[in-house]
């Protein structure tokens, strides 16, 4: 065999392969004979047809599988040999392959980018953490409240804060004034709030009332099927229901969880709110450290591990889309592709800088510890197994190997941040909020419409009232 290693880029290389006649010849006689023990030909006995048949009759076939055999095999070699480490599949360009005579192809594939490490010793970072007052656990108390209040069917007409359910048409209309097809919505609940368009044209409603009216969308409307249209509305009030909430006492406590008293629920609250604090502040920090070592190093990333990474993207994404009750296939793959590139090169070369940061500071993952995360998992969801017959489970699963890269990871940061400077900055209410506010400006939200590619049938359960959602950002995510 012989072979020619040549640099396409940083990120990709490629291998001129010869393989010499006598193994080309070899290959063939295997594959064709393998074939003629096992098909049936008129005229011939089972394993018993002629390899010049075997040839005629399933020639490409033959030829296919035959490029095949040699590539897997010569390609690999050929690699080694060149020592380069492939991180793709062979791309096979300008494959020749006749018997009698020596077959040549070319592979290209990806390899690691090589970097060279910025200076990561003595960074100045902050540590911006949300600080647990009275007033954050007051707000919390105040959600538990919200979550455990009973709803009870009132004989009121429509008002604010009142929760509506009502079965709705909706049928928007074309800039030229032509009609489109009607949806359903049944059974929609909207807790009422006047400032909103829709909203408000149910005041006053009450049960088993009928109302028809209109209302122009904005261009810059969340719900795309409705942007910048004027849509008419058909809605049946079938119930209002008010919210009834519980008083926070000692009482409410014990409901809540078997606390002895509001005091123990609020400690316990106080607990998890610092325990979510710290954790939100940590992620943060981890986030800012890469994106100072990021801003400083510049290296290409191999396209075959984009790729990959948006592939797990469109899975995840594939799989909250079917479990909303929708049809993954109305997705527009490539625009959430697009949208997700930038975040997908990003986590790519996140992990790249990680590894090369691990090796320079020797970061290894003592067993002792894959097998304490491993007995905190048991632990956690009771399972009545020994550690060894987990541990080899998680090996046969290919897991094992996912846990010891996470708890590497996290040795990496512990390691990186103890050698950098870290000032911690408490922030109240209207200083975390704007920290929030800052980051949601930079990030783009992701949300289901812009990859909506097709229209709804009468029936589903597209949100008609999506557009008049106001979530708040409650997490950084990197």
């Amino acid at each position: 065999m012989q072979y020619t290693l040549n640099t396409q880029s940083s990120t990709r290389q490629s291998l001129d392969v010869t393989v010499p006649s006598a193994q080309v010849d070899e290959t063939f006689a295997r594959i064709t004979n393998r074939l003629a023990s096992t098909v049936k030909l008129p005229g011939f006995r089972k394993g018993k047809v002629p390899t010049q048949f075997i040839m005629e009759r399933f020639s490409k076939e033959v030829h296919q599988e035959v490029a095949e055999s040699l590539v897997r095999d010569f390609f690999w070699e050929a690699s080694r040999k060149a020592g380069v480490t492939p991180i793709s599949n062979p791309s096979i360009e300008k494959l020749e392959l006749k018997q009698n005579k020596d077959a040549t192809f070319v592979a290209s594939f990806d390899v690691a980018p090589e970097l060279t490490l910025p200076n990561y010793k003595n960074l100045s970072l902050t540590k911006k953490k949300r600080q647990v007052d009275d007033a954050l656990i007051e707000e919390q108390l105040k959600e538990l409240q919200g979550r455990a209040a009973k709803l009870k069917s009132v004989d009121l007409p429509v008002a604010a804060k009142l929760l509506v359910t009502c079965d709705l048409k909706v049928t928007p209309f074309r800039v030229d004034g032509k009609p489109e097809k009607t949806r359903s919505f049944k059974e929609q609940v909207i807790q009422i709030d006047e400032t909103r368009p829709l909203d408000a044209a149910l005041v006053g409603l009450k049960v088993d009332e009928v109302k028809e009216f209109t209302l122009q969308h904005s261009d810059q409307d969340a719900n795309t099927h409705f942007a910048g249209k004027t849509v008419k509305y058909h809605v049946v009030v079938k119930d209002v229901r008010e919210r009834v909430l519980a008083e926070i006492n000692d009482d409410f406590a014990k409901d809540a969880g078997a606390f002895e008293n509001l005091q123990a629920l609020k400690d316990r609250l106080k607990q998890d709110l610092e325990e979510a604090s710290e954790r939100d502040a940590n992620g943060r920090l981890q986030a800012d450290l890469l994106d100072l070592l990021l801003d400083k190093t510049t290296f290409d990333i191999p396209a075959s591990m984009i790729a990959m990474q948006l592939d797990d993207y469109c899975r995840e994404f594939s799989q909250q889309f079917a479990e909303q009750g929708m049809d993954p296939r109305r997705i527009n793959w490539q625009a959430y592709r697009e949208h997700r590139r930038k975040e997908a090169e990003r986590s790519v070369k996140c992990g790249y800088l990680l590894k090369q940061l691990g090796d320079a500071e020797k970061i290894e993952v003592p067993e002792s510890a894959v097998d304490a995360d491993i007995e905190k998992f048991m632990k956690e969801n009771r399972i009545q197994l020994t550690l060894k017959q987990v541990k080899s489970e998680l090996e046969n699963r290919g897991a094992l190997g996912e846990i010891k890269g996470r708890i590497r990871t996290e040795l990496i940061f512990k390691r990186l941040l103890e050698l950098s400077t870290v000032q911690e900055t408490l922030l109240d209410k209207k200083g975390y909020d704007a920290l929030l506010e800052s980051e949601r400006k930079q990030d783009e939200t992701s949300t289901l419409h812009p990859f909506d590619e097709g229209e709804s049938s009468e029936g589903t359960s597209t949100d008609p009232h999506a557009h008049h959602d106001h979530g708040s950002h409650e997490g950084h995510s990197h």
